[in-house]
């Protein structure tokens, strides 16, 4: 329980998490291509950053005239999606129905030791009088750790190649179409990140947009877009959480009900045996029972 609390809020999904997730796969595939530098690996560069930006990480990306040095591969997360048709496992994001803004799913049970042998002498000494009396527990109370519900997302990716040479464009397309689908279907496989793991489609089209055909003067580019579908998901709403990234609570050892019995003149099982023999055989005020030790119409202190 203490390293769930101690972890879990460092690895809260959110959407930079599905973002890093698809950033690593790619650059687990290690695509490298053969050109006029000899065997190179391609260069991803994430299509959103600023160009003063990309200049500054890596000079190696752009030429003294700032054109984009080929090959190289971008990314571009172009749509999010929150479908009910393709919800997951949770539809988010319910009404919320327990403190702190929003429903909760258990991540982790414990025994609550400290709690649960306050609970079990209790009842063992109104029982037998005895503390740490040798007993099945009864009176056993959980501790839970809860996050918030899950809410899923359709995300999509759109991945960009472009190189100089069509012999390059095959030797940086092969990886994608021999190493996805080897896991349990034909265009599915999994990304995954700080413990997270989502689900990832690549779409069938793999759609060129050459200018090969153009007799002119422009610079001869060979490029390939397709589309990755990620079913991901995020877990509360981030800096704006107001409620905690892992709830602990207790649970309840046992349910009782109060009942008021002195208005139907019952003597409590609270009283001692000098209150009731106080009281017996004497009449008392407005209500039949008023209380431990209260007799009505006593004028003598010491006996009242």
């Amino acid at each position: 329980m203490a390293e769930t609390v101690k972890n879990f809020p460092q690895h809260v999904s959110t959407i930079e998490t599905i973002d890093g997730a698809i950033w690593d796969y790619l650059q687990a595939l290690n695509i490298h291509v053969i050109g006029n530098q000899g065997f190179k690996k391609i260069p991803i560069i994430w299509a959103s950053a600023e160009r003063s930006y990309q200049i500054k990480h890596n000079k190696d990306l752009r030429d003294p005239d700032g054109t984009i040095i080929l090959p190289v591969m971008t990314i571009e997360r172009t749509s999010i999606e929150k479908s009910l048709s393709k919800k997951g496992s949770f539809f988010g994001a319910p009404p919320s129905m327990l403190p702190g803004g929003t429903d909760v799913v258990t991540v982790a049970k414990q025994i609550n030791q400290e709690r649960t042998s306050i609970e079990e002498n209790a009842l063992a000494y109104y029982k037998v009088q005895q503390l740490n009396f040798p007993r099945p527990p009864t009176r056993t109370v959980y501790r839970f750790a809860s996050i918030p519900m899950p809410v899923y997302l359709n995300l999509t990716y759109s991945i960009i190649v472009r190189t100089q040479y069509q012999q390059q464009m095959n030797q940086a397309l092969a990886p994608f179409w021999t190493s996805v689908g080897n896991q349990a279907g034909i265009n599915y496989f999994t990304i995954s990140k700080d413990t997270h793991r989502f689900e990832a489609f690549m779409a069938e089209d793999f759609g060129q947009q050459n200018n090969l055909s153009d007799m002119g003067t422009d610079e001869r580019t060979i490029e390939t877009k397709f589309d990755i579908r990620v079913l991901g998901y995020v877990i509360g709403a981030d800096v704006n959480q107001e409620a905690p990234k892992v709830m602990i609570r207790n649970s309840a050892a046992r349910m009782t009900i109060n009942n008021e019995r002195c208005i139907v003149g019952e003597i409590p099982e609270g009283w001692v045996e000098i209150d009731r023999l106080a009281s017996g055989g004497r009449e008392t005020d407005r209500t039949m029972n008023p209380g431990p030790g209260k007799i009505a119409d006593c004028d003598d202190e010491f006996e009242c």
